[in-house]
């Protein structure tokens, strides 16, 4: 950080919708900051590891341009929707440990750590389910992109 330190200073200030300066406390200041590392660290390593959230892909599927575009997108829509049932079907035919550790990780965006912690087993054990689940679910949705 640039300037004095944080304890040093005598107003501590977090900027808020890009342009509003709020004055706060050295404890809110230091945690906001902590809070806005945490998250850029966490994108890194989801863009490191390929990782997407679902707000993420209902962005992605945007579409906009000419009534053609729009006429493609529908389709590409509509075939994403396909797919979704699909592995949720797939998701659905997991064990029930394996199911619940999907959802964690994918849909609530869990770290391994927590849900280790809600599993109440190790990371490792459930980086393996993890793995083991993923390999099933790619299996079964390519014998049904196959049939």
């Amino acid at each position: 950080m640039r300037g004095k330190k944080p304890k040093d200073r005598e107003k501590y200030f977090i900027r808020l919708d890009g342009n509003t300066l709020v004055e706060v406390n050295r404890e809110i200041y230091l945690e906001w900051h902590q809070s806005r590392r945490k998250e850029r660290y966490q994108k890194e390593r989801d863009r490191e590891y390929g990782v997407c959230s679902l707000e993420g892909l209902e962005e992605k599927r945007n579409f906009s341009g000419s009534v053609a575009g729009r006429a493609e997108a529908t389709e590409k829509i509509a075939l994403r929707n396909i797919e979704r049932e699909k592995l949720w079907e797939a998701i659905g035919k997991l064990p029930e440990q394996d199911m619940q550790l999907v959802k964690l990780l994918y849909f609530k965006e869990i770290t391994v750590k927590k849900a280790a912690e809600i599993l109440r087993c190790s990371r490792k054990t459930v980086k393996n389910r993890n793995r083991k689940a993923l390999e099933i679910l790619n299996a079964a949705m390519k014998e049904e992109i196959s049939s």
